[in-house]
């Protein structure tokens, strides 16, 4: 491969997502430019509930060399991503998705006349709740992403379901 391994790793993640959006009937669109650290928005064409239009902003890791427990992926990541979706104040909900890619490349997919098959599988986790790290103090850090949270079309999907209005309390 002449684009380098992390490159064409990289593309297949996204290339990975992408194929789920259009299965699940959501549409990912890529920014021009990676200044806020989204690689896709995902919008749902149409009315979900009480909105209409619902969008979700995605960041795509891919990973060729997993490790992690029984119930998360523990995945390293640059600070500056990872603030990138850490903590509240974004107007749409944004994620990390994490890829798990076999270290073969020659692995990532197999076709026949009835099926393709991507390979391996990815996950979803919010940064909402995690706090922003000072970029001057720590470089890296460690994300766990729960094994529970299999990105499929359904789970794609469900990721743009209105989130129940908050209550707001007369006093």
């Amino acid at each position: 491969m002449s684009y380098g391994r992390y490159n064409h790793q990289g593309y297949f993640g996204e290339s990975f997502v992408r194929v789920l959006a259009s299965a699940a009937g959501l549409i990912a669109g890529q920014q021009d430019v990676d200044h806020t650290g989204v690689d896709f928005s995902i919008d749902f064409p149409g009315t979900r509930g009480t909105v209409r239009f619902p969008k979700i902003e995605a960041q795509v890791k891919s990973w060729s060399s997993p490790k992690g427990t029984d119930l998360d992926w523990l995945y390293p990541m640059d600070v500056r991503h990872y603030n990138n979706l850490a903590g509240e104040g974004f107007a749409v909900s944004r994620y990390l998705f994490l890829v798990i890619v076999p270290a073969d490349a020659g692995q990532y997919a197999q076709a026949d006349e009835t099926s393709l098959r991507l390979s391996h599988c990815g996950y979803w986790t919010s940064l909402r709740t995690s706090p922003v790290i000072d970029q001057a103090t720590q470089r890296h850090v460690t994300v766990p992403v729960p094994k529970r949270n299999l990105l499929t079309v359904k789970g794609l999907r469900s990721l743009l379901e209105p989130r129940p209005a908050q209550r707001v309390s007369a006093s």
